[in-house]
């Protein structure tokens, strides 16, 4: 991701009361860490979230040691009730480093990465007539906001009220605010670049009700990730999340995106098994950890 693109994320979502440190020697940076309440995405149990790096060659010098002291300070005085924490499958010392600090494991969450070039839609169902069986059209953000471009508020508001619902069925690791952000801000999230990329986001419409998503963002390097996939309830079981992906990998297969990825959340067992049929390879399992302030 390139510094604009950091930049632009977060002036979506400002946050008052994160915290972030760098330790630099001469220049060079040794190690950062950051906690945060979330900003507009706070949980309501007041849950924060907590992360820290070091460079290899000056690990195991306490800088990481001074550096969560400093961050779980800042959190408690802010009121936090809770602090969590992803540590890298690949990383055994990190989950070392979090449980001699008094963190414990709750929650694990899977990347994924399939090879777009090498994808073999065939064996599949084609996207449109999965949509036409469920009595909707598959159609991209970027044909919808054309479509509404003379008065798009509207439909931006009911969009994101649907995913909003959608998305507080996920089992993630800390609970959705009951309400999503002000429109502005959420507008800014949800539809624009570079937080999702219009042509391979693509929502199940059946007449002016969207009735599934799958939002995508574009990186510069050429590597495509899902940032969310949902389905109405009521329509769920009708093979609606999985053409719409095959709708979102045709898109980027045409643009030569190398990789498209996704997160999931363990017990989302539906989702992964999506995932599973088209092909997505897993990562070891980012391990979430937590504890109690």
């Amino acid at each position: 991701m390139s510094p604009a693109a950091a930049r632009a994320l977060e002036r979506s979502n400002p946050q008052p009361n994160r915290l972030a440190i760098l330790v630099e020697r001469d220049g060079e940076i040794l190690a950062q860490g950051q906690t945060s309440d979330g900003g507009l995405w706070a949980p309501p149990d007041r849950t924060w979230r907590v992360g820290i790096r070091v460079a290899p060659e000056w690990r195991r010098k306490r800088i990481a040691t001074a550096l969560a002291g400093g961050l779980e300070s800042h959190a408690r005085e802010r009121h936090a009730a809770r602090l969590i924490s992803g540590i890298r499958g690949r990383e055994p010392e990190g989950l070392a480093f979090a449980e001699a600090a008094g963190y414990r494991e709750f929650h694990r969450r899977i990347e994924a990465y399939i090879d777009v070039a090498a994808f073999d839609p065939s064996r599949f169902d084609d996207p449109e007539e999965v949509a036409a069986r469920a009595a909707v059209r598959f159609v991209s953000y970027g044909e919808l906001w054309r479509e509404h471009a003379a008065d798009l508020e509207p439909l931006q508001r009911t969009l994101i009220a649907a995913f909003w619902e959608w998305a507080r069925d996920v089992p993630s690791p800390a609970p959705l605010p009951a309400e999503p952000p002000p429109f502005d801000r959420a507008k800014r999230m949800f539809f624009e670049e570079p937080a999702v990329d219009p042509d391979s986001t693509i929502v199940a419409m059946r007449g002016a009700t969207p009735l599934g998503v799958t939002a995508t963002t574009v990186k510069e390097n050429a590597v495509a990730l899902t940032n969310f996939t949902g389905v109405a309830r009521a329509e769920r079981g009708k093979g609606l999340a999985l053409a719409m992906k095959l709708r979102a990998l045709r898109s980027l297969k045409r643009r030569g995106i190398r990789l498209f990825g996704t997160t999931n959340d363990e017990q989302n067992a539906a989702m992964r098994g999506v995932n599973k049929r088209l092909g997505y390879v897993p990562e070891p399992p980012t391990i979430m950890v937590e504890k109690i302030l």
